[in-house]
């Protein structure tokens, strides 16, 4: 018998998700014992888990096991007889062998020839035999990931009997070039191919002739060592490309343009260059050139609808810079550092739905960056973790499609001018906005508004401003100075959401202001009061809210909680009154709340004292419906020391 010898690979262990997900539902059930497998049942299937036990051979399992983990053992190898006859199995993982070094022998698996899914990765030094896969005509996923293989492996026909094959994942390896062999002609049903972190330098003209005539879902070439060579024909002609994944390359704009021509006409759906190395100078430098329209001209029917160019130095994106991208659909561009968008950088986008743009140095809003996209379905436009500051007159108008605009984490300090009349979604968070004026003009049609983290301080005014905006159904206000209310306004009619944490709504009703504030919202289900340094609830702040079903006080300065205050709140399902300084709590103040399901009563600041006992009555009558009150519920003894009991035990001892 030959082998082939795999020199060993230094790194980290690649897990695939599928695997992650093995390990990860099933580390639970592990006894511990070594030399015994547990077996389970995980989504009706039989499994078998003997990892990390030591095991040098397959131990005893059911016959009838569906899957067996051997992950983390001490196998130095793998013959036709090591397994006994296990018809029913379908999931087999050998990962991470700890012996050092892992043999695969001549039909190996011939005991096992019904599986469909087979890990072998993580074992840094794997011998195979030419004939090792003999037999598993129905497997359909191979990880042989992190093995210190090389580009042999593709070349020999390892893998000609393996015609159920969909995933093959050689990742991590030591590959120098793609040249598959003639037998995968014969591999039909492959569409995944995964060789990232190896080191293959190019891949030209006839390499993938054995794959011609197929259709990828997945070529992921990332973390290698591509470079195009001037004179390189299409490597993937007659291939068509579902994802191809070219991220952290050594890309320069030069290469990548010779790449991009060598490769035109390939039909490609998306295309990653996340990390993209060399393209683009960066913030302060001059020495590397950015991207042109030239660049990426080579695509331009390919029919790319995803371009993923994240995480690398654009800096300056100039006029047509993506012309060669007719169809495209999604445009990435988070993580770079853009400062400077010139006139028609969209150009010729006139699909593009979605672009981001977060996570740059824009400090501008401009309209001609975006005036391009006028003529555009653009749906969602991401701009959020920038440095933007001001937005100009009309730099976001007439984008007539635009549903989502996402600016939080800039430096606007008034909601930006603006009509769009079609916009649903407007996340203006981590701002320095200090009042809403203008935002009804920017789209009435809003149902979600999230100013959260800005400087509103005037409650009254800004229920006045949202209050033109008629279909608002979800409203973040918390995290501002909200700390004054001259005098309530009409406001928005149609909340189901409604937060306002974290601001100093005590300021306000403390002096009898504004307690009115949510009358109308008779469609209200959820408000969030927390962190608001309320030392009292007026009687009448909750009337009218019929439909509210979620109340959060917690983390307040709340004494006592008012008989009357939750007269209305007859569907209230679930009340947090958590880290409250409440002394005592009395029973008629809970009792309108008929549909109350959970009470959150943790880290109250409860005297022990008999006349709690009433309220302890009602909590265990209501203990079906009530989750949460009585385990939570504890006291503070001050005599003769302090210390803190159990509300239960305290009047079972003492009352």
């Amino acid at each position: 018998m030959q082998f082939h010898q795999r020199g060993p690979f230094c790194g980290h262990r690649i897990v695939s998700l599928p695997t992650v997900v093995f390990l990860l539902v099933l580390s639970g059930s592990a006894t511990g014992l070594p030399f015994r497998c547990h077996h389970s049942t995980v989504n009706s299937l039989l499994v078998a888990n003997c990892q990390a036990q030591r095991h040098k051979a397959v131990p005893h399992v059911d016959p009838s096991v569906q899957a067996l983990l051997l992950n983390f053992n001490a196998f130095s190898a793998i013959l036709n007889s090591s397994f006994p006859p296990l018809k029913s199995l379908r999931m087999l993982s050998l990962g991470k062998q700890q012996g050092g070094s892992l043999l695969v022998g001549e039909r190996a698996f011939r005991n096992v020839s019904n599986i469909t899914f087979l890990d072998l990765g993580g074992n840094a030094n794997l011998t195979l035999h030419r004939d090792a896969f003999s037999g598993l005509t129905k497997l359909e996923v191979l990880l042989l990931d992190v093995d210190g293989l090389d580009e042999e492996v593709l070349e020999n026909g390892y893998f000609r009997d393996l015609v159920s094959l969909k995933r093959l994942d050689l990742s991590g390896n030591h590959l120098r070039r793609l040249r598959p062999d003639p037998t995968f002609q014969g591999l039909k049903r492959l569409t995944v191919l995964q060789l990232k972190l190896n080191k293959i330098g190019a891949v030209c003209g006839d390499d993938l002739q054995h794959l011609r005539g197929r259709h990828l879902a997945l070529l992921d070439l990332s973390s290698n060592r591509l470079l195009s060579r001037p004179a390189c024909a299409n490597p993937f002609r007659d291939i068509t490309l579902g994802t191809l994944d070219i991220s952290s390359n050594s890309w320069t704009v030069t290469k990548a343009e010779q790449f991009f021509t060598a490769i035109r006409g390939t039909r490609i759906q998306n295309l990653k260059m996340q990390h993209p190395g060399a393209m683009g100078s960066g913030f302060g430098f001059s020495n590397l050139k950015g991207v042109s329209a030239s660049t990426f001209s080579g695509l331009c029917s390919s029919g790319v609808v995803s371009f993923d160019m994240s995480h690398g130095f654009l800096n300056k994106l100039v006029s047509f810079a993506f012309s060669g991208f007719p169809d495209l659909q999604i445009l990435l561009l988070r993580s770079n550092q853009i400062n400077r968008i010139q006139n028609g950088t969209f150009a010729g986008l006139s699909e593009l739905r979605v672009l981001d743009l977060s996570d740059n140095f824009l400090g501008e809003l401009y309209r001609d960056a975006l005036q391009p996209l006028t003529s555009s379905p653009l749906f969602h436009l991401i701009l959020k973790s920038n440095h933007i500051g001001a937005v100009q007159h009309n730099a976001l108008e007439k984008l007539n499609s635009l549903q989502i605009l996402d600016l939080q984490d800039n430096a606007l300090s008034r909601v930006p001018p603006g009509k769009l009349p079609a916009l649903l979604y407007l996340k203006l968070g981590q701002n320095r906005i200090k009042d809403a004026w203008g935002i009804a003009d920017l789209s009435k049609n809003l149902t979600h508004l999230d100013l959260s983290s800005n400087r509103l301080s005037e409650l009254g005014s800004l229920w006045g401003h949202l209050g033109k905006i008629p279909n608002l159904l979800f409203l973040n206000l918390s995290r501002n100075q909200l700390a004054k209310c001259f005098r309530v306004e009409k406001g928005p009619r149609q909340l189901r959401e409604l937060d306002l944490s974290h601001n100093n709504l005590e300021n306000i009703w403390k002096a009898d202001r504004c307690v009115d504030v949510f009358q109308h919202l008779e469609k209200l289900a959820v408000l969030n009061l927390s962190s608001n340094a309320l030392r009292d609830l007026p009687g009448s702040l909750f009337r009218g809210l019929v439909s509210l079903q979620t109340l959060d006080l917690s983390a307040n300065l709340l004494l006592r909680i008012p008989e009357q205050v939750f007269q209305s709140l007859t569907s209230l399902r679930t009340l947090s009154l958590r880290r409250n300084p409440l002394t005592t709590l009395s029973p008629p103040a809970f009792r309108p709340l008929v549909q109350l399901r959970s009470l959150d009563l943790g880290e109250l600041s409860l005297f022990c004292q008999c006349n709690l006992v009433h309220f302890q009555g009602w909590v265990q009558d209501r203990t079906a419906t009530v989750r949460g009150a009585e385990t939570t519920l504890r006291c503070i003894r001050t005599s003769p020391d302090f210390a803190e009991l159990s509300l239960t035990t305290f009047l079972k001892n003492k009352c």
